[in-house]
């Protein structure tokens, strides 16, 4: 088999052997449990099931059981029947090219491994071990042998016409998230490390006498070097403990900008390897980019993947904004927008659940932690009624359409979409991703450009404040009533200021020369230019007034829009001849003022209640944040169609009025 991604206008495709597959997709962490056969009836063809090296459970912190037994029992020694199982639980009778299969490789090691290599083991400050760590090259080289072997398996098996990719996993949920056993568990102070951070350190600085001016220090040696104690981690100087200083805590700047480039090198190793292995004749990707994610996550320095030749696709779940409640928006926890300007599709894990969802402990009560209740919370519950999980699963297809994004519906412990309503939302979904597809998708209709700096994430002590920023502000720009998109400001010159109306920036770590001149092209009709956190961050150079030890620096007819008690300047507001500037010591302003910036910059607004919004140029969907009468606002004369029932909304040209439930979804084609 070979297999590839290709671009179709605004999305992906996958090509399989020649034949373009829609990258629309069904997983279940229990095989026996899903339900593949009604999806494959509803017309889905590419699947996806959990592969595990390693035995113990996916989350550290959880204490989570294993799944399924690990394959990998010793150097050259695998034992693949389990996963023989499941490959033919999913597969049934089909035929190769009837249905793919994407297997998610779960590469953490066995314990047997980690008890044969302990300088090789992630660790936290008084030396315990956290499973490998993500510098240790012996345990990649380990795993590239062990790709070999599960390659030449699914060879000698015959599943080989059937695998069109392989979904790397690893780190804490597999997810490349930064190994720890607590919240406060700080990593990775190995020996294996601290190597590899000394020679990171020489490329960084020309001497150990330019380290000891930055750091200040008095080391004789890059070997002397160390990295920052959980105290100076933990804790800033600057911002009420929440940031580092860059004069006086650069040593704690770098160790994070270090953690970060590892852990994003690890997964271009891996699946680096994974693409020598299989000679690069099938996708291979795994879940990384959550840019949105505290300091601690390991997240933060995407560019190293996005360039990466060797990552074909990434993916992530939405974010679990208030335990997935209704009435809400679930964001994406990364840059989707920016992994496409990069030719990477992202699949959206829509672990959707619904009034079928059950607590672990009684559906695998094999894989439950058994003490804690770390799966009977809230945020594993699903709605009440069969309605109310149908608005959810519309929200999140909703978002998946009118960002083109790739998407696998993951029905994590078996049973939750097995329902006739249910599945009769997963045909039409289908048959409108797949014609979504094949017509080359839908331009997104956003009006704010959001910006996210990776860099500034080195900055951030993790405790409350900075850490979660993204999430809030996501909360907030939920209920503006319009979509927005999500970018890197490492891609700023990348993107045309033509298609939005309004740029929001967070905390910028270093405004580079290259970024101020790309800033330059959005200071032009009639835009907005708003910058989040002014007071930590130094904005003069958008003209809208630097930091000052009293406030903002505040000119002769800008608008004061806020003081804090002690009467400094805490926003105003800047309009020039062509373009206005917006600057707020807030880190999330609310949806009110996010939603009045957005109109006084021209920008179109779908909803005024409240409403979680998504839209294209082709489509409109409307999630209730609230019971009652919805007005859908449409930029041009149109009729406003639901895509499920063929309705066409009663309106007045350019909008139309709806009764609407909370949690309810309206997903509608724009018809002019």
């Amino acid at each position: 088999m070979k297999s590839k991604i290709v671009r179709n206008n605004e999305l992906f495709l996958l090509e399989i052997d020649g034949k373009s597959v829609p990258m629309y997709g069904y997983m279940s962490y229990q095989p026996e449990k899903a339900c593949y056969e009604d999806f494959k009836n509803a017309g889905v063809h590419l699947f996806f099931t959990g592969v595990y090296a390693g035995d113990r459970g996916i989350n550290q912190n959880s204490g989570i059981r294993p799944f399924r037994p690990g394959f990998w029992k010793g150097y050259d020694r695998y034992d693949f029947s389990a996963v023989e199982r499941d490959f033919r639980l999913i597969l049934g009778d089909s035929k190769p090219g009837e249905n793919y299969l994407i297997p998610r490789l779960m590469v953490e090691p066995p314990s047997w491994w980690e008890d044969a290599n302990p300088d090789e083991l992630c660790r936290d400050a008084q030396g315990t071990p956290v499973h490998h760590s993500y510098c240790s090259e012996k345990w990649k080289r380990d795993t590239e042998r062990m790709f070999e072997a599960f390659r030449d398996w699914l060879e000698d098996s015959g599943f080989a016409p059937y695998v069109s990719g392989w979904h790397i996993a690893c780190g804490n949920t597999e997810e490349f998230l930064r190994p720890a056993h607590h919240p406060m568990q700080y990593t990775d102070y190995s020996p294996c490390a601290l190597r590899a951070f000394r020679r990171w350190l020489k490329t960084r600085y020309p001497s150990a006498e330019e380290l000891n001016r930055a750091w200040h220090t008095a080391y004789t040696s890059f070997e002397d070097a160390v990295f920052a104690t959980p105290a100076q981690r933990m804790f800033g100087s600057a911002a009420d403990g929440a940031l580092h200083d860059p004069v006086w805590e650069q040593q704690a700047i770098d160790t994070y900008a270090f953690l970060n480039e590892v852990n994003a090198q690890a997964v271009v190793d891996l699946c680096s390897a994974a693409k020598r292995v299989t000679g690069g004749n099938i996708v291979i990707g795994a879940f990384f980019g959550y840019s949105t994610a505290g300091t601690e996550e390991g997240h933060h320095a995407s560019h190293i993947v996005l360039e990466s030749d060797a990552v074909d696709f990434l993916a992530s779940p939405f974010m679990y904004t208030d335990n997935r409640a209704s009435g809400v928006d679930w964001g994406f926890p990364g840059s989707v927008e920016s992994a496409m300007l990069h030719g990477k599709p992202w699949f959206m894990e829509a672990d959707v659940r619904t009034c079928l969802s059950e607590p672990i402990s009684k559906c695998m009560p094999y894989a439950d932690p058994v003490v804690n209740r770390a799966y009977d919370g809230p945020v594993w519950l699903g709605p009440d009624t069969v309605e109310s999980s149908l608005g959810q699963m519309t929200k999140a297809l909703a978002r998946v359409l009118t960002h083109n994004t790739a998407v696998w519906w993951f029905d994590m412990w078996g049973g939750w979409y097995d329902h006739e309503e249910f599945m009769k939302f997963h045909r039409q979904a289908r048959e409108l991703y797949e014609a979504h597809s094949a017509s080359g998708g839908s331009k997104n209709a956003a009006p704010a450009a959001v910006f996210l700096d990776d860099a500034f994430f080195n900055r951030i002590s993790p405790i409350e404040g900075y850490a979660w920023m993204y999430h809030e502000l996501a909360k907030k720009l939920g209920h503006t009533g319009t979509p927005y998109r999500l970018f890197l400001l490492d891609d700023l010159e990348r993107i045309d200021p033509a298609d939005y109306r309004l740029a929001l920036f967070g905390p910028v770590a270093e405004w580079t020369l290259p970024k101020l001149n790309a800033l330059q092209n959005w200071k032009a009709d009639g835009r907005m230019l708003v910058f989040l956190d002014a007071l930590n961050t130094d904005v003069s150079v958008s003209g809208g007034g630097k930091s000052v030890e009293n406030g903002l620096e505040r000119l002769p007819g800008d608008a004061q829009i806020a003081v804090d008690v002690a009467g400094r300047t805490t926003a105003l507001l800047r309009r020039h001849a062509d373009y206005s500037v917006y600057c707020t010591a807030e880190r999330a302003p609310s949806s009110d003022l996010l939603r009045r910036l957005i109109l006084a910059a021209g920008g179109q607004i779908y909803a005024f209640g409240g409403e979680i919004v998504y839209a294209s140029e082709k489509h409109v969907a409307v999630h209730a944040a609230s019971d009652g009468v919805k007005r859908i606002c449409v930029p041009c004369k149109a009729k406003l169609t639901d895509v499920f029932t063929g309705e066409i909304l009663p309106g007045n040209e350019s909008f139309a009025d709806v009764e609407m439930k909370k949690g309810q979804t309206l997903l509608l084609e724009i018809k002019q």
